[in-house]
């Protein structure tokens, strides 16, 4: 019996140091890749640019309008680029910026399902999670500020990576807000079907309320967004519902443990009618809410991951396709 138990050990040990090797090695290569690509042939790259040029004067010119105006633009962000520019040309902050944070957020994505290793590269494949790395550079970087907290054990580097993410991307302002709602009903013990309502009647009332809201903040973003609603007959917004509706499927247990991943799909489509900003939203936790699906009891977890699947494909042939770039 003993020698059995230090068998088990001594297998653990060996799949966690062999899935923290495997880890390291695609997420040096998934990023360098990615940092390689030519710098200019994806859109926004110009505005990160001037980032990396000018985050000096932006940042000054916003403190000089005052601090409101410069917590709401995402200061840190500002920061970043602010100290990479002392170090390095324009060009290497924006391939520096794309490397750590495809490092990050594949590494830990990786790591923490090394056993499902295969699935969490097709994850890190999908064009809604792609993107972050190749377009939304902002974005992409304050999702693995936190992911880098998701995933940690230290409760100090948790808080603290969580309350960086809001102010390197304004957009995670509202999943802070919906983890901190989560917290409060696992505390109430409130059912799966109040929170499920809770997480939609929350997505609701920032759609009605946010571009009211938009005119007493300085934020960037409500110069950038009309607050239009999107088009809800659109392939994404029914492949999220039919993922939606496998999850909530699922037992007690794991409604209880993914409450967060769950809240995100639901809030991103009942906010999905009212305002465009819905899917930029959620992309910030798209990767975690595809990493939940691999804890799903079978059939379900199959037929979800033939729908990331099948969507992925489709979504890369329209891409590829389609008359535009592809990012």
């Amino acid at each position: 019996m003993r020698n059995s138990v230090e068998a088990d050990y001594r297998q653990e040990r060996f799949d966690g140091v062999a899935g923290r090797l495997f880890a390291i090695l695609f997420a040096l290569i998934y990023a360098a890749v990615l940092a390689g690509l030519p710098l200019m042939e994806f859109k926004d790259r110009v505005n990160y640019l001037v980032y990396a040029s000018r985050s000096s004067e932006i940042f000054q010119s916003r403190a000089e309008q005052g601090w409101l105006v410069l917590l709401t633009n995402e200061p840190l962000w500002l920061l970043v680029n602010i100290s990479l520019s002392k170090l390095l040309s324009p060009e290497n902050v924006v391939r520096v910026i794309i490397f750590s944070s495809a490092y990050i957020a594949s590494y830990f994505a990786i790591r923490s399902n090394h056993r499902n290793a295969v699935w969490v590269i097709l994850f890190l494949l999908v064009p809604q999670v792609l993107k972050n790395h190749i377009t939304h550079l902002r974005q992409g970087f304050a999702v693995a500020v936190f992911l880098s907290g998701w995933f940690s054990r230290r409760r100090g580097w948790r808080l603290a990576s969580f309350a960086m993410t809001p102010f390197i991307h304004s957009g995670f302002f509202f999943v802070l807000g919906l983890m901190v709602l989560t917290h409060v009903m696992r505390r109430l013990r409130w059912a799966a079907d109040l929170r499920t309502i809770a997480f939609a009647l929350t997505g609701i009332a920032i759609g009605v309320g946010l571009p009211r809201l938009g005119a007493y903040l300085p934020a960037r973003q409500f110069q950038e967004y009309v607050f239009a609603p999107g088009d809800i007959s659109g392939l994404g917004f029914l492949f999220w519902g039919g993922l939606l509706a496998l999850m909530l499927l699922q037992p007690r247990q794991y409604l209880k443990e993914h409450t967060f991943e769950i809240g995100m799909v639901v809030f991103y489509l009942a906010l999905y009618p009212f305002v465009e900003i819905s899917a930029r939203v959620f992309e910030n936790a798209t990767l975690l809410v595809l990493l939940a699906g691999l804890r799903l009891t079978e059939p379900n977890r199959r037929l979800f991951l033939t729908c990331v699947l099948v969507y992925s494909v489709l979504t890369w042939g329209q891409r590829l396709l389609g008359p535009g770039p592809a990012f």
